[in-house]
């Protein structure tokens, strides 16, 4: 049963200090998943894409980079941020020579976007 395709998109809509209310502020691109949506609004398929592109909104979340879902809110725990870019980076060494290449190149590349953006947070 195949179910219709939606983007899910985390996008950091914060302006930088000083810019507010100033509607021009560049906003971040974000992550983009695709999920097919099951009958409890579940994800019809839980793969290795799906586990990693959690840790990596976790570590967004609290970054206070994308709200929290369950609050609406944003905060900040660059603690738990930082775990969650440790869990893919054990992830990473774990699964060395096991995944296609499309996985290795995503997992490669939402570590490197994360490591980034905890940077320039933690600044």
């Amino acid at each position: 049963m195949a179910g219709k395709e939606e983007d899910f998109k985390v996008v950091d809509r914060r302006s930088s200090a000083g810019a507010k209310d100033d509607p021009s502020a560049k906003q971040g691109e974000g992550f983009v998943m695709h999920e097919g949506q099951g009958a409890e609004g579940r994800p019809e398929q839980l793969d290795f894409s799906t586990l990693i592109f959690s840790f990596a909104t976790g570590a967004l979340i609290h970054m206070g980079l994308a709200p929290d879902p369950a609050t609406k809110k944003s905060h900040k725990n660059l603690e738990l941020a930082k775990q969650n870019i440790e869990i893919l980076s054990i992830l990473k060494t774990k699964t060395q020579g096991n995944l296609t290449p499309e996985e290795a190149a995503l997992l490669e590349n939402l570590l490197t976007e994360t490591r980034l953006r905890f940077v320039e947070c933690s600044k």
